[in-house]
C-alpha cells in the first residue's frame, strides 16, 4: 500500500481513535511535492486538473431555496486553523444545521464499543505480531512503538491495520497534558454549539472501523509490512498533506499518492490501478454517495453546511460533482 494512501487511512481514524493528537514544535517535515522533478510535477498537475473540482476548500451549492455550504476539512490540528475557523464562523453561525462525518456522540459510541469489545483493536485469537512478522521486522516495529510511547507488549497485540494507522502518524504528534487541540471538523462543531446550530452525523458511528474489519489478517500484515519502511518518512508525508490542504489543492495529494505508488521499485501498474480503484470506492466514492443521500432530504429548502474531509470534494463522484448532478449550481467561496 502506497505511502500517501496510508496517510489517508490514518487521518480517517485520527479524529475517532486519537482525538487528543496535536502538532508539536519538533514536527519539521518537508513538502515532498515541492521537491519533485519538473517532469513528474507536470504529470501530477495534468492528472489533477483532469478531474472535476480539484481545488477549493469552501463552496456554496444552490438549488432553489436550498443552500448547502461545503467545507473541506483536515482532521488534525494546525495553528493556521485558528484564523481559518474565525473566517468560517459566519458561515456556521448563519446555518440551520451542520453535517459532519462524526459528531461527538459518534466518537463516544465508537470509544465505548472498543472498550466493550477490545477485539476491534486488539488481537484476541491467533498469532500476535511478533509471531506473524520476521524478527528484523518486529525489532523495527518495537523501535517505532517506543518512539510513540507504546510498550511493545501492548503493541504486539494490536490489530495489524491499527499499527499501520499508528505508523502513518509521526511520532512528533502525541498526546500531552494540555487541553486537546483538534482538527477543523471539531473546531467548526464547537462554533456551531456556541451559536445553537444543531450538528448531525452523515454516517453511522462504526463506518470507519468497518472499512478495516473486512480486511483478512494476511492482508493486514501486508499492509503493516508496507508501512514499516515508510514510518521514517511520516513527518515529510504529513507536511506534504498539510501544505497541499492549506493551498486548497486537495486532489493533488490523491494524485501524488498514485504517482508514488506507480514509481515505487518493482511496482505492478495493473495492481496499482486496481488497488487505487478499490481504495477510492471504499474510502471516498461509496461514502460520498451515502452522504448526499442522507443530506439532501434534510437540507431541502434550508441553509445548511456540510463539513467533511477535503479528499471527498473532487472527482467524478466527489460531493461537489454529486451535488451538481442533482441540479445544484456551485460557487467557490473564500477560505
Amino acid at each position: 500500500m502506497a505511502l500517501m494512501r496510508l496517510r489517508a487511512l490514518a487521518l480517517l481514524l485520527t479524529t475517532l481513535l486519537a482525538p487528543a493528537l496535536q502538532a508539536r514544535a519538533e514536527c519539521a517535515g518537508q513538502d515532498l511535492i515541492a521537491t519533485l522533478p519538473a517532469d513528474d510535477r507536470a504529470a501530477l498537475d495534468s492528472a489533477t486538473s483532469a478531474v472535476p473540482y480539484p481545488e477549493g476548500n469552501h463552496w456554496l451549492a444552490r438549488r432553489g431555496a436550498t443552500e448547502i455550504g461545503v467545507i473541506g476539512t483536515y482532521h488534525l490540528y494546525d495553528a493556521r486553523m485558528a484564523g481559518l475557523t474565525d473566517r468560517l464562523a459566519p458561515v456556521i453561525e448563519g446555518a440551520e444545521a451542520l453535517f459532519v462525518e462524526a459528531t461527538e456522540a459518534e466518537v463516544a459510541r465508537l470509544q465505548s464499543e472498543i472498550a466493550r469489545d477490545p477485539s476491534r483493536l486488539f488481537l484476541t485469537t491467533g498469532p500476535t505480531l511478533p509471531e506473524a512478522l520476521a524478527e528484523p521486522e518486529w525489532n523495527r516495529l518495537k523501535a517505532e512503538f517506543a518512539a510513540r510511547g507504546i510498550p511493545p507488549f501492548m503493541g504486539a497485540k494490536f490489530q495489524p491495520w491499527y499499527v499501520s494507522v499508528l505508523l502513518a502518524i509521526p511520532a512528533c504528534l502525541t498526546e500531552s497534558g494540555q487541553e486537546p487541540r483538534k482538527g477543523l471538523d471539531h473546531l467548526l462543531m464547537q462554533r456551531a454549539a456556541g451559536a445553537g446550530v444543531p450538528t448531525h452525523a452523515l454516517e453511522p458511528w462504526d463506518t470507519a472501523l468497518g472499512l478495516f474489519d473486512a480486511l483478512p489478517f494476511d492482508k493486514q500484515i501486508d499492509m503493516l509490512r508496507a508501512s514499516l519502511p515508510l514510518a521514517s518518512q511520516a513527518e515529510d508525508s504529513l507536511a506534504t498533506l498539510e501544505e497541499a490542504y492549506f493551498r486548497q489543492e486537495h486532489r493533488l495529494i490523491w494524485e501524488y499518492s498514485r504517482l508514488v505508488a506507480l514509481t515505487a521499485p518493482e511496482a505492478d501498474t495493473d495492481e496499482v490501478a486496481a488497488d487505487f480503484a478499490l481504495m477510492e470506492e471504499a474510502l471516498l466514492t461509496a461514502r460520498n454517495r451515502a452522504w448526499i443521500d442522507r443530506l439532501l432530504p434534510e437540507a431541502e429548502g434550508r441553509r445548511v453546511v456540510m463539513a467533511v474531509g477535503a479528499a471527498h470534494l473532487s472527482g467524478p463522484a466527489g460531493v461537489l460533482q454529486l451535488l451538481k448532478d442533482r441540479g445544484f449550481a456551485l460557487e467557490r467561496r473564500p477560505f
